[in-house]
């Protein structure tokens, strides 16, 4: 069953709410009318509530849905794309994504909920409700750090980077990172403290990634696939730094120092990834520093160079020839 619902945001002592006065919530997959209601209305009020704290005015609306693969397969993005949405399975099980869509010329962002994650925001239960209002926060977060960026980079997002492979797989790296550790920092105080979460997801892809880079590299040998390998190896060691940036962020949000940290500190003692790790940290702190604000965006490169470095180090490097081509060099 699905069950659309919308509702005047109420204005009270913390100030006007900034998502849309008739924020929409669809609710799918849900045995009966009555609960699909109930947990739509208790989400849209916690959005309206979380408005306050964070930049809403570019929330397209809220789907909440038990069928959550269908609903972001399903979802109108007002573009066409071969990119389908799926949820992340890998380490990470997802539970909640923000997907960019295009309404009246407008980028914006529509956010996607696994009712059964959520569902227990409608039971006002002090401890069943942390879990799903950190989830929420969470995405909320997303909303506002993806008008940040359009408003300071308009045509940007969503642009086709075909011109330059490398290139795209790059901005995909930097934006995750960023956004990630970006909403990680801002949601931290929301609910559910998710520290341990973030940085066991961190610390097992760590444990596997280049076991796995390898094995994409042996099957190359058999495929013969250039573009495919590089897509590949730079996905995940893109995801190794997407990973360690939840982590970092979170730990900024609570104002912990991750040397504080001791399984954190203690697996990246002599890890070949520690310095990017301080590096990566470093490098999302001075976009943070200027949040909004940015002139241009060389502090997010700093991010694109890190991905650069650890492909190559995992084997794969790259260099341009004389005519402009890329050239990948898999030894």
């Amino acid at each position: 069953m699905t069950t659309t619902t919308t509702a005047e945001a109420p204005e009270d002592e913390l100030g006007p709410p900034t998502a849309a006065a008739n924020l929409c919530v669809t609710a799918r997959g849900f045995s009966t009318e009555e609960e699909a209601r109930g947990i739509g209305t208790a989400v849209r009020e916690c959005v309206i509530l979380l408005s306050r704290h964070f930049d809403l005015s570019r929330l397209d609306g809220v789907t909440v849905a038990y069928d959550y693969a269908q609903a972001l397969e399903s979802l109108d993005r007002g573009y066409q794309t071969s990119n389908l949405l799926t949820p992340s399975d890998d380490h990470a099980v997802g539970v909640a994504m923000t997907p960019l869509v295009i309404r009246n010329g407008t980028i914006k962002s529509h956010m996607v909920f696994n009712a059964h994650i959520v569902a227990p925001i409608a039971t006002l239960d002090p401890e069943l409700i942390q879990l799903p209002l950190h989830v929420i926060a969470h995405e909320c977060s997303h909303v506002e750090i993806t008008k940040k960026f359009d408003e300071a980079f308009p045509n940007d997002l969503l642009q086709p980077r075909n011109d330059d492979y490398r290139d795209a797989l790059r901005w995909q790296v930097i934006l995750a990172c960023w956004d990630e550790y970006a909403a990680t920092r801002m949601s931290a105080n929301f609910g559910e403290d998710p520290t341990d979460g973030y940085e066991d997801i961190f610390l097992k892809h760590l444990a596997a990634v280049q076991s796995t880079a390898q094995a994409y590299i042996r099957a190359y040998r058999r495929h013969g696939n250039v573009s495919q390998v590089y897509a590949e190896v730079y996905g995940v060691l893109g995801n190794l730094l997407k990973f360690a940036s939840y982590a970092l962020g979170n730990s900024d949000g609570h104002h912990v120092d991750p040397e504080a940290r001791t399984a954190l500190t203690n697996s990246l003692v002599d890890n070949w990834f520690e310095p990017y790790f301080r590096r990566l940290h470093d490098a999302c702190r001075a976009i943070a520093h200027r949040y909004g604000r940015w002139p241009d965006k060389t502090s997010f490169e700093v991010i694109g160079d890190i991905a650069d470095e650890v492909v190559a180090l995992c084997g794969i490097k790259h260099r341009y020839l004389p005519d402009g081509r890329l050239y990948l060099d898999i030894p």
